[in-house]
């Protein structure tokens, strides 16, 4: 189903009549794992300091049918885009709690519609669309015993990852993009196996990004 859903939005692009295009750098910084939900409490937990686990960092290209102020379009990117978890494993037995965290980095490579409003000073965009990664390397840290390890991909079920975004931002000068992105994985990572691993729920990929993109071209 995802795979025939991103085909078709593959197909809308390549029908999409293509005015301008832009090519831009974006840098931005990922809070892996952390924000559970969207109620505030939780929104606000995860822009604690020890939650901004990565970056991201890439090329984006945009491609609009139109010139005027309100445009549909998309752009496709490619990043390299650090994620991973926070995790406690507690021994029962000695009643000791080993606290860490495992950072991912993935070349991914997101594609999305987009829809933009734009004047000279100011604008917003908003993109929805589907995004694949392929896990580089990785490193899992114990900050309890001050340990730091490459991370082994025999606790990773398949180094590709896939899932969907949404994003939204303001435009200004029609060169610098700031937005606000979340990403969900569609697919558990970890093996069953792996250990320190957080609750069921967290072995995908869930991530909130602040980025600063600015056109070059």
């Amino acid at each position: 189903m995802v795979r025939k859903l991103f085909c078709l939005l593959l197909l809308a692009f390549a029908l999409n009549s293509i005015a301008f295009a832009q090519l831009g750098i974006r840098a931005g910084v990922n809070m892996a794992n952390h924000i559970k939900s969207f109620r505030k409490q939780d929104i606000i937990a995860g822009f604690k300091t020890e939650n901004l686990t990565g970056y991201q960092i890439g090329l984006t290209y945009q491609i609009f049918s139109q010139r005027s102020p309100m445009s549909l379009g998309s752009d496709v990117g490619i990043f390299v885009s650090q994620k991973g978890f926070a995790y406690a494993d507690s021994t029962k037995l000695v009643d000791i709690v080993t606290l860490g965290y495992k950072e991912i980095n993935y070349l991914e490579l997101p594609v999305n519609l987009r829809f933009r409003f734009s004047h000279k000073l100011i604008g917003a965009y908003a993109t929805s669309g589907f995004y694949a990664g392929y896990v580089m390397n990785g490193k899992s840290v114990n900050e309890t015993n001050d340990l730091t390890e490459n991370l082994s991909f025999s606790s990773v079920i398949d180094r590709f990852d896939y899932g969907y975004c949404i994003g939204a931002g303001i435009e200004f000068f029609k060169k610098i993009n700031v937005g606000l992105s979340w990403t969900q994985g569609l697919k558990n990572l970890m093996n069953q196996k792996s250990v320190n691993l957080p609750t069921e729920n967290d072995k995908d990929n869930r991530v909130f990004s602040v980025n600063l993109t600015y056109i070059i071209k």
